[in-house]
């Protein structure tokens, strides 16, 4: 397998990755707010479907390489972001709260 081969199943995996992780977390988090917050994630694996396709057209240019390689390490961010525990709303703005 050549590198772009390998590189092409990694695209496609990790879009495949993203968008389940999308549609799960919609179907477990049900709030409006996660579909704008997760949004990216979502978009960022429809980019990544095409992965494959403009490595074979630019036969493994660097920088679609380079391109390719940044969507599959922003998928891994955007997936650990979303799987975050964040702690549940008090009720207080902690943004109005003055500084100490």
């Amino acid at each position: 397998m050549t590198a772009d081969q390998v590189l092409s199943w990694v695209c496609l995996i990790a879009a495949v990755a993203s968008v389940g992780v999308y549609f799960w977390l919609i179907a477990t988090r049900v709030r409006m707010i996660r579909l704008m917050t997760n949004m990216a994630l979502f978009l960022t694996g429809l980019a990544l479907f095409q992965g494959p396709n403009l490595l074979i057209r630019t036969e493994g240019e660097l920088s679609i390489r380079l391109a390719v390689l940044s969507l599959i390490l922003a998928v891994g961010v955007q997936i650990i972001a979303a799987f975050r525990t964040r702690p549940s709303w008090s009720g207080v703005d902690r943004r109005s709260l003055p500084s100490e």
